[in-house]
């Protein structure tokens, strides 16, 4: 039996109309340095990071046409806690970033905002537990941190396919492994 072949993601490109202001969106919102960027043989772009040891995790190239409708369905930002996405709940009102939706998955707390060509953008912190997806209830992000846990684990608990994080990480290591 020959071993499956395996690759890890790292980052996204999306085409956009107007390079310099998509750019300016991703570092001031999500604090993210432009690395690279210019004219190159395959168009006028910006490459950029929040990892020093990634080039890139987004790349933004000049070509899709004005008027049209954003194709991502989401670009997705892990936070590494509760507080921190409450501070970009607070970012996103006070800079007038329009917000879609603030939802539970039960797994993971989720803020999603539009960037300016309309792109949607999710900004996420993992919780101590797991249900099966898709969930999305609905998020009140100006409650206390100790008031939105105790709801969620209310609501995960109440699920059938309940479990902690840390089981769901350890079955999806053996089911990975054994692949």
């Amino acid at each position: 039996m020959t071993k499956k072949l395996k690759a890890h993601f790292k980052h996204v490109g999306i085409y956009v109309v107007e390079l310099e202001k998509m750019a300016a969106f991703y570092q001031d919102f999500f604090g993210m340095t432009k690395t690279d960027g210019g004219m190159g043989t395959v168009g006028k772009g910006a490459f950029l990071s929040a990892d020093p040891t990634e080039h890139h995790q987004v790349v933004l190239v000049v070509g899709r046409e004005p008027g049209s409708k954003p194709t991502v369905n989401q670009l997705s930002f892990l936070v590494p806690d509760l507080t921190t996405l409450k501070g970009f709940h607070a970012k996103a009102l006070a800079e007038g970033v329009s917000i879609n939706m603030v939802k539970s998955h039960g797994n993971a707390l989720s803020l999603y905002v539009q960037d300016p060509e309309g792109n949607q953008c999710e900004i996420y912190c993992h919780t101590p537990w797991y249900v099966s997806q898709p969930v999305g209830k609905p998020l009140d992000l100006n409650l206390s941190e100790e008031n939105i846990l105790a709801q969620v684990e209310v609501e995960c608990r109440d699920n059938p396919t309940f479990m902690p994080r840390q089981q769901w990480i350890e079955n999806m290591q053996n089911q990975m492994q054994s692949a």
